[in-house]
């Protein structure tokens, strides 16, 4: 069968969110479960013009309506094309032309491993990696942090995973990094979970043990998720490590995310950070009724609602939480400390 110019077109501008629903794929908010690797978290994004375009920020797979019915149903390009008319027919295809019918997709050869956090594999990533210009540009020219507290957190920055991934696959295993969280596979290829490029910040306890690992987002993709975690891993507090370093009554801020916390550090601040406004650790914020604590909410609702339950909750474990004010004409504590410097 010979597909004209015109049809191709006509099939590659379609809205791939519509296609992907009549395929049967759960979307929600412009974003769906990745049929083509072990996703937990929606990966796989519509966008573009009518969401004619789609892209999976895990396993990097993408394209147009065509090829999301190629990859979803195992079809060659003229089989894609023919479901197409089928489905959102104009006459342009001759309908008599039948295609296969959608294969069954075989699951993963891990997808019975269950995740559990790392502590081994998360360090190995955080040797592994260092500060990279994109990672350099966004914490020092962008956020101007201290370097010293970005060196003394070791955080670091990954470009791409390939390399990444390659190099700890050879170490530990394909099946020994899928268990751990961080990794997940497709087409009997491993690739990382966070999206790329990114900074990643390691979480750790009083006792200086990685406990978790959290990415940032430094790319240009509007519909990829800023921050990610990784799979399997408990909710703790960002910095708790300072904990060790402090007397009871001394002051310690609490801040509304980990880029806050880097901006209470760099000024001077002994600081620990909620995950996100949503996200309360109650055994770790038990730790931390000893201390003279205070914070600065983020000027949205968001930020009022985690102070008043953090408030709550120190009231209940006898313990005092103080209000700090930020100035009308900034968001958050990181617009406050670059305001000031």
């Amino acid at each position: 069968m010979k597909i004209s110019e015109d049809a191709i077109a006509r099939y590659s501008s379609m809205s791939c969110e519509e296609v992907a629903e009549r395929l049967g794929m759960d979307v929600s908010r412009h974003k769906s479960i990745c049929f083509m690797h072990d996703d937990h978290n929606p990966s796989l994004a519509f966008f573009g013009h009518n969401r004619n375009r789609w892209k999976c920020f895990a396993c990097d797979k993408g394209g147009n309506a065509i090829n999301l019915v190629q990859e979803y149903c195992g079809f060659s390009f003229v089989e894609a094309c023919a479901w197409l008319e089928q489905h959102f027919g104009s006459g342009v295809v001759d309908n008599s032309y039948t295609p296969k019918k959608i294969r069954v997709r075989k699951k993963n050869e891990t997808d019975h491993i269950e995740t559990t956090f790392s502590p081994t594999i998360a360090q190995a990533i955080i040797e592994e990696c260092q500060l990279t210009q994109t990672g350099k540009q966004f914490l020092f020219d962008e956020r101007k942090y201290d370097r010293k507290v970005i060196q003394t957190l070791h955080i670091v920055s990954i470009e791409k995973g390939d390399k990444l991934t390659e190099k700890l696959q050879k170490r530990f295993g394909l099946e020994e990094l899928v268990k751990s969280g961080f990794f997940t596979l497709s087409n009997a290829k491993l690739y990382l979970r966070f999206f790329t490029p990114c900074l990643v910040f390691p979480y750790c306890d009083e006792n200086m043990s990685i406990i978790g690992v959290q990415s940032r987002y430094l790319g240009k993709e509007s519909n990829a998720p800023r921050f990610q975690f990784v799979s399997g891993q408990k909710t703790r507090l960002f910095n708790l490590q300072i904990l060790a370093t402090m007397q009871n009554g001394e002051d310690l801020y609490i801040s509304e995310g980990v880029t806050d916390c880097l901006a209470l550090l760099s000024s001077g601040k002994k600081a620990v950070a909620i995950p996100s406004a949503t996200i309360l650790p109650e055994d770790d914020l038990y730790k931390l009724r000893y201390y003279r604590l205070h914070m600065y909410p983020d000027r949205d609702n968001a930020g009022d609602g985690a102070f008043a339950k953090l408030k709550e909750f120190y009231i209940n474990h006898y313990a005092i939480l103080i209000k700090e004010t930020l100035p009308e004409e900034v968001k958050d504590y990181s617009d406050y400390y670059r305001m000031k410097i």
